[in-house]
């Protein structure tokens, strides 16, 4: 997998679309363990934002070691993928818009305008900084 630390602008465009991720983190016994989540990107491409919550699986093992994979497949090309290696290099807690994030999240995935899903969990963005980075059928 090519050394990258940015996604090209096609990927970019991938990833605003509405395609769900997969993102795959390490288990203390360095197992991986992968989960379908929402994805945002930030728009120069330079980092995968995965909202969460605290005491989750993923939340947990990024804490204890940041390498993840992520990957998204365009729901109607399976041809036109991104695969991410990366590192956590920020959580983003409630007080830096986890909140809102999630809520913006919500509209792109659903079209309601408020992620109604959470029963008092604390939200957080999981910045993601690419390390490698393999894209197909994407313009670069």
């Amino acid at each position: 997998m090519p050394r990258a630390d940015r996604l090209s602008p096609g990927a970019v465009k991938l990833l605003q679309e509405r395609h769900l991720a997969i993102i795959s983190t390490l288990m203390r016994d360095g197992s991986p363990q992968a989960t379908p989540v929402w994805v945002d990107v930030e728009p120069d491409g330079s980092h995968i934002l995965i909202n969460t919550a605290e005491g989750r699986i993923k939340t947990n093992n990024v804490d204890r070691d940041p390498r993840v994979a992520v990957t998204v497949v365009d729901a109607q090309n399976f041809q036109r993928t991104v695969v991410v290696r990366g590192r956590i290099v920020e959580k983003r807690g409630p007080d830096q818009g986890a909140n809102e994030h999630i809520s913006m999240l919500a509209k792109k995935y659903t079209g309601r305008e408020r992620y109604s899903f959470r029963g008092g969990e604390t939200r957080v963005i999981l910045r993601i900084k690419p390390t490698h980075v393999l894209e197909h059928g994407v313009e670069s």
